[in-house]
């Protein structure tokens, strides 16, 4: 009954590609295969920074060493790399989960050249700030497992 106005009140949306502009609905790109590109062949290299990368692919991105692989604490990108062989021939993979600046600040003042971090592989960290955990995860990533004696 009546238009439709996406439940949100405003004006109704007569054209195609669903609400305010966007390109939804039925169709999107469409075609067999379109978008299916090889995947761009990255590599990790370290940073000036003790356990802190840099992963280079199409675009440059901030990384750290995985701590638990195969886990994302915040929904963040994660890289394999395949690493050494070992003596059956089997290669291992290494994973590095991006570090995002934009929500991170130690991670965009790493980006925008900060003289140290006063961090490395090994420190111990009280980290007072934890509200979602962006940080704080890949702070551990980079200080790494502490045995406490």
């Amino acid at each position: 009954m009546g238009r439709d106005f996406d439940g949100r009140g405003g004006k109704p949306s007569f054209s195609r590609g669903g609400a305010r502009g966007g390109r939804g609905g039925r169709g999107g790109r469409g075609g067999a295969g379109v978008g299916m590109r090889a995947k761009a062949k990255t590599t990790v290299e370290p940073h000036r920074f003790a356990g802190v990368f840099i992963a280079k692919g199409r675009e440059e991105f901030l990384a750290t060493l995985n701590m638990v692989p195969g886990e994302s604490v915040y929904g963040e990108k994660r890289i394999d790399i395949e690493g050494l062989k070992n003596a059956e021939g089997n290669a291992t993979k290494i994973e590095y989960r991006v570090w995002n600046a934009f929500r991170s600040k130690l991670a965009a003042s790493i980006v925008n050249g900060v003289e140290n971090i006063y961090m490395k592989p090994g420190s111990k960290v009280l980290y007072l700030g934890a509200a979602s955990g962006t940080t704080v995860s890949h702070v551990s990533d980079l200080v790494g497992e502490v045995i406490f004696n």
